[in-house]
C-alpha cells in the first residue's frame, strides 16, 4: 500500500475514534457546519457558479479569449481563454477559479497542461471576504483588508509569471480551434438546466468538505492535539500561543485561523502578514474542496499544492514589505459594534465591482450580437 494511503487510513481511523469518544461535541460541530454551509456558502456560491456555467455554454469564454490573447500570451504564456477563470476567480473567490477551469477543460477549451498552469494563480479568496470579513470584521480596519487584497492578487500574478518558466511551452491548438469554430447550438432550456445541475453538484460537494473539516478541527480540539502543538511551537517561535494556534487553525481552515490571529498579542504588521499568507494558501479545507473539484481532469496534486505554497509566500512577502509604507495612512480602527451582523461593503469596492460588471456585461452583449 502507498504511504499516502497508509496515512489517509490512519487519519480516517482517528476520526472514527473521535466520533465514538466525543459524539456530542462533534455532532454539534457538524450541525454548525451544515448551518454555515446553508446560510452562507450555498446562497453566495450557487448563483455565481450557475451564471458562469451559462456564460461558458454560450461561448463567451473563448470569444473573450480572442481579445485578451495579446495580454495573456506575453505575460503568462497562456491562451486568452485562461483570462476567464482568472478574472472570475478574482471576483468570486474560492473555489470558483478551479471550477471554471475544470468546466473549460471538460469542454476542450483548455488543454490539461494549460489548466495546470492557470490553476497556479486563478484560485484565490474573494474581495468581499478579504475586505469585509478579514479586514473589517476581524482586524477592525477595512484599509487593512485592501492591503491584504492587493498583496494576495499581486502575489497571484507574480506566481503566474514565475510558473511560465517551470513548464515547457505548448501551443494550445484545442483553444484556438474552438475559439474560431465553436458555436452555441443548444437550446436555452438545456443550457440553463445543465448549468443549474452542475452548480448544485459542486456546491453539495463543497458542503460535504465544510462539514468534514469542521468535525476534524473539533476532533483536534477535543483530543488536545492543538494545545500540544501550540505548546511545542511556542518554544521554537517567538509568537504568542494565540498566534500559533491561529496559524495552526488557519492551516486547516482559513476563517478560524484569521479570527484567532486577529485576537493575538502580536503587532498589526505581523497579524496582517500572517493572515495574508493563510488566506492566499486557503487551508486544507479549501485545498480538499479544490482537489475534489479538480478530480475529473486528473491535475497533478503535488504541483497544485506547490503553486499555492509559492503563491502564499509571495503574497506574505509583498504584504510584509508594503505595510510599513502604508502604515501612516491607515484609518483609525473601526468600532467593533459598528458591524453587528452584516459584512461591511465599502463604497469604493461597490463602484469597482459595478464598473467591472458593466464592462463584462457590455462585452457579453457585443459577443452575443455578433452571433
Amino acid at each position: 500500500m502507498k504511504p499516502s494511503y497508509v496515512f489517509f487510513t490512519i487519519c480516517t481511523l482517528f476520526l472514527l475514534f473521535c466520533l465514538l469518544c466525543f459524539p456530542q461535541p462533534l455532532l454539534q460541530k457538524a450541525i454548525e457546519s451544515v448551518d454555515l454551509w446553508f446560510r452562507l456558502v450555498l446562497p453566495s456560491l450557487f448563483p455565481f457558479l450557475t451564471a458562469t456555467g451559462i456564460l461558458i455554454r454560450l461561448g463567451i469564454a473563448q470569444k473573450l479569449g480572442r481579445i485578451l490573447q495579446p495580454i495573456m500570451q506575453p505575460i503568462f504564456g497562456l491562451s486568452g481563454v485562461c483570462a476567464f477563470p482568472l478574472l472570475l476567480g478574482i471576483v468570486s473567490g474560492y473555489p470558483s477559479g478551479a471550477k471554471i477551469t475544470v468546466t473549460l477543460c471538460q469542454q476542450n477549451l483548455l488543454s490539461k497542461k494549460e489548466a495546470q498552469r492557470i490553476l497556479a494563480f486563478c484560485n484565490n479568496p474573494g474581495p468581499l471576504f478579504v475586505i469585509g470579513t478579514a479586514g473589517t470584521a476581524f482586524l477592525k480596519n477595512p484599509v487593512l483588508g485592501y492591503i491584504m487584497l492587493f498583496s494576495i492578487f499581486l502575489g497571484a500574478i507574480l506566481t503566474g509569471i514565475v510558473f511560465r518558466f517551470f513548464y515547457t511551452k505548448e501551443k494550445n491548438t484545442i483553444s484556438a480551434h474552438c475559439a474560431s469554430s465553436c458555436s452555441t447550438t443548444e437550446p436555452i432550456g438545456k443550457i440553463l438546466g445543465s448549468s443549474v445541475a452542475d452548480a448544485m453538484e459542486t456546491v453539495l460537494q463543497i458542503g460535504g468538505f465544510v462539514i468534514l473539516f469542521g468535525v476534524i478541527i473539533e476532533a483536534f480540539n477535543q483530543t488536545g492535539i492543538f494545545s500540544f502543538l501550540t505548546h511545542c511551537l511556542s518554544i521554537l517561535f517567538p509568537f504568542s500561543s494565540t498566534a500559533i494556534e491561529g496559524i495552526l487553525g488557519g492551516f486547516l481552515e482559513m476563517t478560524n485561523g484569521a479570527s484567532l490571529l486577529s485576537q493575538s498579542q502580536e503587532s498589526t504588521h505581523i497579524q496582517v502578514t500572517c493572515i495574508t499568507a493563510i488566506l492566499s494558501f486557503g487551508g486544507l479545507s479549501i485545498l480538499a474542496q479544490t482537489l475534489g473539484i479538480l478530480a475529473p481532469i486528473s491535475i497533478s496534486t503535488s504541483k497544485y499544492i506547490f503553486s499555492k505554497c509559492i503563491n502564499s509566500l509571495f503574497s506574505a512577502t509583498i504584504c510584509f514589505f508594503c505595510y510599513p509604507f502604508l502604515e501612516g495612512k491607515l484609518q483609525k480602527a473601526v468600532s467593533a459594534g459598528f458591524f453587528p451582523t452584516k459584512t461591511a461593503f465599502s463604497a469604493d469596492l461597490f463602484c469597482f465591482l459595478c464598473t467591472l460588471f458593466l464592462s463584462f456585461a457590455l462585452l457579453c452583449m457585443v459577443f452575443l450580437h455578433k452571433e
